[in-house]
């Protein structure tokens, strides 16, 4: 039996590379000032993150709809192949509980695999590239899940904002945490836990103090650094991103570097200006 990786669109995975791999996209939708759009159909970051600060209320986020993950779902059953479908983290979005939900639904749901990725963005993508080699190796589910689960273990999501204020806001991260005192004044270093919740990491006073900060995390803390493709996104700040990449080869000998946007979905609540590192350890 032979299998489908299905991610939603917060997986910031470049669109060309899911091509080549065979990975299907479900879009997720973003609402802008009473207009939905779908993410990477009809609203892109190129377009998005200049209008940021135009918006007079946050752009607002919801999981896929289940018409459309069911229809992705049956189409890949319909071929006479598994679908295995990692969603954004439960710990950010209620996607992962709506798919178990269709999963229930579907004709064939013994043959529907649905895993938390406990991440997002590219960290998340990561996960779906590696799960999907995996998939290609397996002689058995039982065998891939054991694996995907181990390679959701190791992976590392760390990131730096330009300003908390929208973490805030959309609620994803606690105004009562005593690190947000000052919120302002500071350059927030974040990461994802174990259970896919946002929580501050550390504090910096400035952004090039900030992003020195990631390059310091994935020097202490990287696995066999030569076999690993890492992942950088960001909002709206490629050359910072491009900087980054450049300084953590220089360090360390690292297979590879994938850069890519932060979507509109994720980036609806960092805002411009993120960076993100992603890693296994």
């Amino acid at each position: 039996m032979s299998y489908v990786l299905v991610v939603d669109s917060s997986s910031d995975l470049p669109k060309e590379l899911c091509h080549k791999e065979g990975i299907t996209v479900v879009p997720m939708p973003v609402s802008i000032e009473g207009n939905t759009y779908n993410e990477g159909v009809d609203i892109f970051p190129e377009e998005f993150y200049p209008r940021f600060p135009t918006f007079k209320e946050l752009p607002k986020t919801s999981q896929p709809n289940p018409a459309v993950l069911q229809e992705t779902y049956e189409k890949i059953l319909a071929q006479g192949k598994e679908v295995v479908a990692i969603h954004l983290s439960s710990g950010l979005s209620s996607t992962y509980s709506t798919a178990q939900m269709v999963r229930d639904i579907c004709s064939q749901p013994d043959k529907v695999h649905v895993i938390d990725s406990l991440g997002a963005s590219l960290g998340y993508g990561l996960l779906a590239l590696k799960s999907n080699k995996i998939l290609q190796e397996a002689q058995s589910w039982d065998e891939a899940e054991k694996k995907i689960i181990q390679v959701r273990r190791e992976i590392r999501y760390v990131f730096t904002l330009d300003t908390l204020e929208y973490l805030v806001k959309g609620g994803r991260v606690s105004k009562t945490a005593g690190f947000i005192g000052g919120l302002l004044d500071v350059k927030p270093i974040l990461h994802i836990t174990s259970e896919g919740r946002i929580e501050p990491l550390a504090k910096v006073r400035s952004r090039k103090a900030s992003l020195r900060k990631l390059l310091d995390l994935i020097k202490e803390e990287i696995r066999k650094p030569e076999e690993q493709v890492i992942g950088i996104s960001h909002s709206a700040c490629l050359d910072e991103a491009k900087q980054l990449a450049d300084d953590i080869k220089k360090a360390l000998p690292i297979k590879d570097v994938i850069i890519s946007d932060i979507g509109c979905v994720v980036g609806s609540h960092t805002g411009p200006k993120t960076i993100a590192l992603f890693y296994q350890r």
